[in-house]
């Protein structure tokens, strides 16, 4: 039975797998699954017929893989399915909607909301952007119209995708509403709940942080104060996941021990402190509104618990793919969220640390660490053998995902896990369950404020890192991991003695041994790994272009990057918002996920989509030379004006600029600074926003073009028919928003660059474009392709 079981886990895990990667016309259809499952009973039965039995099980299990498959598949079908037929819709939808989360109500309120948009469609969850006054709350249920399209998502290589995101939350479209009625208040007991916690934390500086974690909710978080803890590798302690609700699941279990002293002795079993701490930690896991992380988390426990109710013996490996097998069975599409291979790294890497390298390993003049005089600080030896354990296989996955390491985050989390296990946590549940009874809100936020002040220490040794850097360091790590295991279990040993001596005191027992079969797949796993990510550094630093431009995807706005040799000019920086910038989100995380030094910002003029971000680059990258079309100087003073005649050289490319022929208080559209820059080969022609008219001032300048931006993101205004003529563009750049309410880029312009039989790529279908210019060819690279998962593909169509 656990044999086929465990199979069917693997099967079930490799098929939600192939969810990150697959396009959308490689998932398995229901009649394709239907086919084949046809096939396969017809072969089952014939088998049987001819007295080929023994092939009958063979077949039970590939059936079951092929059903498994087409079921998997079919949900993310149905996901595009539901996010394709908004864009069908009124763009206007009068209905009823539940607010089921809140994501953000400080600078603008955002929800996720639970609606009907059809009568004859099922129920959808949509991101809800609340730009009337109302102050709506969780659970409540309100009536108004929306303003609905469908999702979207920025894409650059390398970066977020946010569509992902929205799938794996099971949203499949957006919204806005200027004003709504409410019909009913908030009717669940964790609503009310939080409700009733809002107002007894609302004058404490630390709410935010007491509601995240006793209900899981970060919407009322300071930006800051998040980052504080993310910069310090300690962003786990805020979201509810294993750790809270192991926590909470000890005390349960510990209380009814201590009810257990007082009970008749039929009720004295193993069994019921087990079952109140799942209670307790359900409890917990309710309050969390059963989140991704805090589901996985209870259901792992629920799971454990019934395989020990029903006696069932499964290893730690066995067990960990029982629940990763059974959640993705549960919800396919969890698989696309960040946080559940976050949770599933963590749990493997503990798993191999704790097998490979115990702490009973580690010996104390020849004794246990049980029978020696630190038995009384055992536990402080635990806490620092865990958390170097993680900090020597878990950083790998962080510098994957988040770009960066915290060189301090081994001490702060030495000292906030204790005090969030022990301390915070337990009394934050106190003041939940006794409504803030003496002043245990106050207490709570007092703890909050001393653990971050010590976390605020820390936060400036965040270190972002290149992606070559951290193949680089996850090659080292993986080989300082192999020849760990090498030294301990296969290095020659002092037999006299039988421990190595590391120094005089603490010893190694050598006398413990290790699966031949499991050091050797450490071994093979570790050498992949390390070759796989040199190779990666060497192919990327020997097939490097002589220089390469990128068209960064930031929505309605503009930034171009010219790259040669890790050094950067760039053009326009994006819009910015109260609250943040095209820059924050898009332009810095890909200079430092690149490695890039910027050594100019250019800026073409003064609107706000295309310089949006200059403050916040130049405060990065202070180094960098600034040129502008006006006298702005955007809190830098030594910099350069951009005047038609002015040429400079830069690395090994000539820059000419065109227009403007003076320079102006605050530049318009027709003040743009234009530049043709050139390596000698091949020429790019920068525009900006400049107009018709402007063109026609330094057209007759031009010869051939191999590159032309298109200006103003294919305004009708911009991009003329004397500028194509003279200068015959090869390949156009198009930066603009998807759904942007201009519809750029206009069908005349269009028309007049299928004329001339220009190529042309815009951003808004194919995100971030990427040239790469060789002797011989420009190489063309955009990070949505056909070739794209199918959570990355375009969704709906453009309104008329």
């Amino acid at each position: 039975m656990k044999s086929p079981l465990l199979s069917m886990c693997v099967v079930i895990i490799l098929s939600a797998c192939s969810l990150l990667w697959l396009p959308e016309y490689l998932l398995v259809c229901w009649r394709v699954t239907l086919f084949i499952s046809s096939l396969l009973l017809v072969s089952m039965i014939m088998c049987v017929v001819c007295g080929k039995a023994h092939w009958v099980s063979p077949l039970v299990l590939l059936l079951c893989c092929v059903g498994l498959l087409g079921y998997i598949h079919d949900q993310a079908r149905q996901a595009l399915s539901h996010a394709d037929t908004v864009a069908q819709l009124s763009r206007k939808v009068e209905t009823e909607f539940k607010i089921i989360e809140v994501l953000q109500q400080k600078n603008a309120q955002i929800f996720v909301v639970s609606t009907q948009l059809q009568p004859q469609q099922a129920k959808q969850n949509i991101i809800l952007q609340w730009q009337g006054q109302e102050k709506p709350q969780l659970g409540e249920r309100w009536k108004g119209e929306l303003r609905v399209r469908p999702i979207s998502s920025r894409l650059n290589i390398g970066g977020f995708d946010k569509q992902q995101w929205y799938f794996a939350k099971g949203i499949t479209a957006y919204a806005t509403v200027k004003h709504a009625v409410k019909i009913n208040e908030a009717s669940s007991w964790r609503e009310k709940w939080l409700q009733e916690a809002l107002k007894q934390t609302s004058t404490l500086d630390y709410q935010g942080l007491l509601l995240a974690l006793a209900f899981g909710e970060r919407a009322w978080l300071p930006a800051a104060l998040w980052q504080t803890y993310q910069k310090t590798n300690t962003a786990h302690l805020i979201a509810i996941s294993g750790l809270h609700i192991g926590l909470s699941m000890g005390i349960g279990y510990l209380f009814m021990r201590v009810i257990q002293f007082v009970l008749p002795l039929k009720w004295v079993t193993p069994t019921l402190p087990i079952l109140a701490g799942l209670l307790f930690a359900g409890f917990y896991a309710q309050l969390a509104g059963f989140t991704v992380p805090t589901s996985r988390a209870f259901f792992a426990l629920a799971v454990v618990f019934l395989l020990r109710l029903w006696r069932q013996c499964y290893g730690g490996w066995q067990l960990l793919l029982l629940v990763v097998a059974l959640l993705l069975l549960a919800n396919p599409l969890i698989v696309l969220s960040r946080s559940f291979w976050l949770s599933v790294s963590a749990v493997s890497a503990l798993m191999i640390w704790y097998q490979i390298f115990p702490l009973s390993l580690l010996h104390w003049r020849g004794k246990s660490l049980a029978e020696s005089p630190w038995r009384r600080w055992r536990w402080m030896i635990s806490l620092l053998h865990l958390q170097l354990g993680l900090l020597w296989l878990f950083t790998p996955v962080q510098l994957l995902l988040f770009e960066g390491i915290a060189l301090t985050s081994f001490i702060a989390n030495m000292i906030s896990v204790p005090l969030y296990s022990f301390v915070f946590v337990p009394l934050v549940l106190f003041a939940l369950i006794t409504q803030g009874a003496f002043s245990s809100w106050s207490m709570a936020n007092a703890v909050a404020e001393y653990v971050t002040r010590f976390l605020m220490l820390f936060q400036s040794h965040w270190v972002a890192v290149s992606q070559q850097q951290s193949l680089c360091l996850i090659a080292i790590l993986a080989i300082s991991f192999m020849l760990s295991v090498w030294y301990v279990y296969d290095f020659k040993k002092d037999t006299t003695k039988g421990y190595f001596y590391v120094p005089d005191f603490f010893h190694l027992d050598v006398t413990r041994q290790l699966n031949p079969r499991v050091k050797w797949k450490i071994y093979l796993m570790t050498i992949t790994i390390s070759l796989y990510c040199f190779l990666r550094v060497l192919y990327t630093s020997v097939s490097s272009p002589i220089w390469r431009l990128d068209t960064l995807d930031v929505g309605q706005g503009l930034a171009n990057l010219i790259v040669i040799n890790g050094k950067g000019l760039l053009y326009d920086t994006g819009a910015s918002w109260r609250g943040g910038s095209m820059a924050e989100l898009e332009i810095l995380p890909y200079l430092k996920r690149e490695g890039i030094e910027l050594d100019w910002v250019i800026l073409s003029h003064d609107d706000n989509d295309h310089v949006g971000g200059a403050g916040t680059i130049l405060k990065h990258y202070p180094q960098a030379k600034l040129m502008t079309a006006s006298s702005q100087h955007y809190g830098k003073n030594d910099r350069t004006f951009c005047v038609a005649g002015k040429n400079w050289t830069w690395q090994h490319l000539t820059i000419k600029a065109l227009s403007p022929k003076r320079n102006v208080t605050r530049a318009k559209n027709s003040d743009s600074c234009v530049l043709l820059i050139s390596d000698g080969t091949y020429q790019l022609l920068l525009t900006g926003d400049a107009d018709i008219a402007a063109e026609k001032q330094f057209v007759d300048k031009l010869g051939p073009l191999d590159v032309l931006q298109v200006g103003h993101h294919g305004s009708k205004t911009s991009t003329g028919y004397e500028l194509l003529y003279q200068t015959r563009p090869k390949i156009a750049l198009i930066s603009s928003g998807r759904w942007n309410p201009w519809h750029f880029p206009h069908t005349q312009v269009i028309q007049r660059l299928q004329r001339y039989q220009v190529k042309m790529y815009n951003t808004a279908e194919l995100g971030q474009i990427r040239l790469l210019f060789h002797n011989t060819h420009i190489e063309i690279q955009t990070a949505r392709t056909d070739f794209s998962p199918w959570y990355s593909r375009l969704i709906g169509l453009q309104p008329k």
